[in-house]
């Protein structure tokens, strides 16, 4: 038993092909999106209360506005926004290899392009509280702009990594935090309540050793960041990993006095053929069957409590 653990379903609803390497600034399927509907049983059975965080290309899609509403309603979740700046608009061509990260983009443009996701939300009927950056490449200049848009929470932050274009956050918090808006790796005073995804060090204090070492040399940044996300780290996501390690994980993680367990994945990934880990329908089977079985494991065996993103900020204050 684990009394008193949080747990967060987020997922990413969002177009189909973000797999392959290459960002298009134009016109993106979004057939994979009615496939949340296998969800539907385990989230039932089990009372877990997912926040979708849903892309612009998935938000100007009238025909899925009432499926995406209902089905919210009926998981009693939220729905949050999730930037992709390659493809919602205003487009704008600048000289940086794509996804270009939000630290190089005009802070006059991101803040176009948030205005502009944030409208098709309230299309829907939805008033986002909650956030997530496309490519995990949130910034302080991003990061500043959300706390302007009156924005809540966020979930960008990935521990033990440095993602391309994003914050190195290999010693990040794995719990929630308001975090320093100049680093938003460290503890702060920012309004936007920061949850990490759950992925951390499997030796502790790895994540320091590592940072040191990279601030000190910094052409080390790179392997460093290699050596902790595919040796020193263990994530509790199920499409990362199996069910012995994302166990572990949570395990880990709350012998070290870790209170919240924040999963991810993406609504692509529950469409054969949408995802180069999922290519056929049995593919899929087995990941539905791995998540089903954690979060049975979670909230039936653990007592884990399910909470939106928005939940969870309520409390931490």
């Amino acid at each position: 038993m684990i009394p008193g653990l949080k747990l967060l379903v987020t997922i990413d609803v969002e177009e189909e092909g973000l797999f392959t390497g290459k960002y298009s600034h134009g016109e993106a399927g979004v057939e994979n999106v009615p496939e949340l509907s296998l969800l539907d049983p385990i989230f039932q059975s089990l009372n877990i209360r997912p926040t979708l965080l849903i892309s612009y290309q998935v938000a100007k899609h009238k025909p899925h506005h009432d499926y995406i509403m209902k089905l919210n309603e009926k998981w009693k979740g939220e729905i949050g926004a999730h930037l992709h700046p390659w493809n919602t608009p205003p487009i704008q061509s600048l000289p940086y290899a794509h996804p270009i990260p939000s630290q190089l983009m005009p802070e006059e443009l991101l803040r176009s392009k948030l205005e502009t996701l944030l409208g098709a939300l309230s299309a829907m009927g939805v008033e986002a509280q909650s956030f997530r950056m496309g490519r995990f490449s949130i910034g302080c200049k991003m990061f500043s702009i959300l706390e302007q848009a009156g924005i809540l929470v966020d979930s960008s932050i990935v521990p033990t990594r440095k993602e391309y274009g994003g914050p190195i956050c290999l010693v990040a918090p794995v719990d929630p935090y308001f975090p320093d808006p100049e680093d938003l790796s460290s503890r702060g005073n920012s309004s936007v309540l920061e949850v990490p995804l759950t992925v951390l060090p499997i030796i502790p204090k790895l994540d320091l050793a590592l940072e040191c070492i990279a601030k000190t040399f910094p052409q080390s940044s790179s392997a460093a960041s290699w050596f902790l996300k595919y040796i020193g780290s263990l994530p509790a996501q199920p499409m990362l990993v199996g069910i012995n390690r994302l166990k572990m994980a949570v395990r880990l993680h709350r012998h070290r006095g870790g209170t919240t367990v924040t999963l991810y994945f993406h609504s692509s990934e529950l469409m054969p053929g949408a995802c180069p880990q999922h290519p056929t329908k049995r593919h899929v089977e087995k990941f539905l069957q791995r998540i089903e079985k954690f979060l049975f494991w979670l909230c039936e065996e653990n007592g884990a409590i399910p909470m939106t993103l928005s939940e969870c900020r309520k409390s931490c204050l």
